[in-house]
């Protein structure tokens, strides 16, 4: 089964953001190459969501994960991203979809922000 990973994050109205987070999803998908690594954009960026997971299912893709980029679990990582994939799930019922967690609970994001402090 052809799987997918969709790393999702905010968005910006600022293209260069946009770009450097498609940039970084670029150099994450170079580490994976046995599955597909794609950004999409929540609330202002392109593309969105909808439109990577349709691509995706154009391409054969039959499972997804869906990675929220997002420090906290605030309204779009709680509510709207969840209820986003339920509509997702509605409208490609063939495809497997995973909701991962957040970075919010990640031990390698509090590795991080301490090496920074010691850097």
């Amino acid at each position: 089964m052809k799987t997918a990973w969709i790393f999702v994050a905010h968005g910006s109205r600022e293209s260069e953001a946009q770009a450097a987070f498609g940039d970084m999803i670029a150099q994450v998908a170079a580490t994976q190459p046995q599955v597909r690594v794609v950004p999409a954009f929540f609330s202002l960026g392109e593309p969105d969501l909808v439109t990577q997971v349709a691509r995706l299912v154009e391409d054969g893709v039959r499972r997804i994960a869906i990675v929220p980029v997002f420090l906290l679990d605030g309204v779009h990582v709680r509510r709207d991203i969840p209820s986003q994939v339920e509509t997702l799930r509605h409208r490609w019922p063939e495809v497997e979809f995973h909701l991962e967690p957040s970075l919010q609970d990640d031990a390698g994001l509090v590795r991080l922000l301490a090496a920074r402090i010691t850097a």
